[in-house]
């Protein structure tokens, strides 16, 4: 069976944005493209929103625990960041997002796994091969996380989101750079 390659729209990136979009234009019986790079849903899923409330949950836990003692006696708390990864890669279904892809198919639309480039008006074109949009193209590209110019940040071993999700152990210590919701949660995790 051959890849479908028109469309009426085409959604140029089905990250958390393009995806919700995706779903209601197919829902309303529009034939969609989605085209995507990464991981469908964008980082929200992966990287940040979702996986970030597993963490928060897990260091309130820990916190109460600790407030405690004050009326149980001292209990022993130790963190262990073992269940915690475990569990961030159950709720990512380990960074893999084939149950999204399905489900996309199931709704009626093609999804096309790859970076897609404008080519023209109405047209994409994805590893050398050109999707065209009979009524429209929706840009809807998201953010990765962003490396700050520091000077000498290149010499170091530094994490973004997607490294400390993926952690099965924790450094000793670390700075959060950035006061964005991700970054603050990351920071009240970690503290």
């Amino acid at each position: 069976m051959s890849q479908k390659t028109e469309a009426d729209i085409i959604i140029l990136g089905v990250g958390t944005c393009g995806e919700d979009l995706s779903l209601r234009l197919l829902g309303a019986g529009i034939d969609v493209i989605g085209i995507e790079a990464g991981l469908i849903g964008g980082e929200c899923p992966y990287w940040a929103c979702i996986p970030s409330k597993v963490m928060v949950q897990a260091a309130a836990a820990v916190q109460e625990a600790r407030r405690a003692a004050p009326m149980t006696g001292n209990p022993e708390i130790k963190p262990d960041w073992a269940p915690v990864a475990a569990r961030l890669r159950w709720i990512t279904g380990a960074w893999n997002d084939s149950t999204a892809v399905k489900r996309y198919a199931e709704r009626g639309g093609t999804m096309i796994k790859g970076r897609g480039r404008l080519t023209g008006p109405r047209t994409v074109s994805v590893a050398g091969r050109t999707y065209s949009a009979r009524r429209g193209i929706v840009i809807a590209v998201g953010s990765k996380p962003l490396i700050p110019r520091i000077e000498g940040i290149d010499t170091i071993d530094y994490w973004t989101t997607h490294d400390i999700m993926k952690a099965e152990a924790l450094p000793s210590s670390m700075t959060v750079i950035g006061g964005g919701a991700a970054g603050c949660e990351l920071g009240q995790v970690m503290a």
